[in-house]
């Protein structure tokens, strides 16, 4: 199936490793150009490389992408190498903190709005003006299950501010849909990636095998299936998918919706 994603340029945040990676990998197996970035400048520009070596298109970028100036210049930098941006993938770091709301301080929703909230909407922001030229976008913010069933079982602001994502994703959606341009979430289950084991690690989080019991498909998620959707919903073919928040986690929810 050709996804109609040859010669599009796409910006994945956190895009080095783990599910980032492989959303990377999937873009650029079909022929998007790819510009990743990390906080971290050489895993950045080691993981972009690799994508080269497979034969994608690849730039990598150490960049905050909590900066606004960071943002702005990563979007400047995917112009000058390949041209005008219209796929964006926000994929935000999460670290675990304290669960429930007196263990939560007014300092921690802050930081949670600057690095889940923030990143979207500034790079979106940026992105926004080539989209309407072009008549086309793809705009897709990275979640959690717990933006559809919020819980401790995650720190609460992380839960919070990820409702607010999508929120945000769903108006969005609403606002520029007859301008050709989607936004989807896409809510995250388990999956075996270095933010999971450090989650794991935090006091409070289910242990893996917990977390395996309670998955119907009975393993962790990879990172080339996350990959798999996500260039599904970037592609031409996914046109009439906007304003969605889409779960990815083997049956690990229980919920209808």
């Amino acid at each position: 199936m050709d996804l109609g994603l040859a010669g599009k340029v796409a910006i994945v945040t956190g895009g080095a490793r783990g599910c980032g990676r492989g959303i990377c990998d999937a873009l650029a197996a079909e022929g998007a150009r790819v510009v990743l970035t990390s906080r971290q400048a050489d895993l950045a520009e080691a993981s972009a490389a690799e994508i080269r070596a497979a034969g994608g298109e690849a730039l990598g970028l150490g960049a905050d992408m909590r900066r606004r100036e960071d943002v702005a210049r990563v979007a400047q930098a995917a112009r000058d190498t390949f041209g005008e941006a219209t796929i964006m993938v926000v994929n935000p770091a999460a670290a675990g903190r304290p669960r429930g709301f007196e263990q939560t301080s007014d300092e921690m929703f802050s930081e949670g709005l600057d690095a889940w909230l923030h990143p979207v909407t500034m790079l979106a922001r940026e992105l926004l003006p080539a989209m309407k030229a072009a008549q086309w976008g793809r705009v897709i913010a990275i979640g959690s299950v717990s933006m559809k069933t919020p819980h401790l079982e995650d720190p609460m602001y992380l839960s919070n501010v990820r409702v607010a994502v999508a929120g945000f994703i769903k108006t969005f959606a609403h606002e520029f849909g007859k301008q050709g341009i989607t936004a989807n979430t896409v809510a995250t289950g388990p999956f075996l990636t270095g933010l999971s084991t450090a989650y794991m690690g935090d006091a409070g989080a289910r242990t893996a095998e917990a977390m395996m019991a309670d998955t119907a498909m009975g393993r962790w998620g990879r990172p080339d299936e996350m990959g798999s959707l996500v260039a599904f919903l970037c592609s031409t073919r996914a046109a009439y998918v906007s304003g969605e928040t889409i779960r990815i986690d083997g049956g690990y929810s229980h919920s209808l919706f």
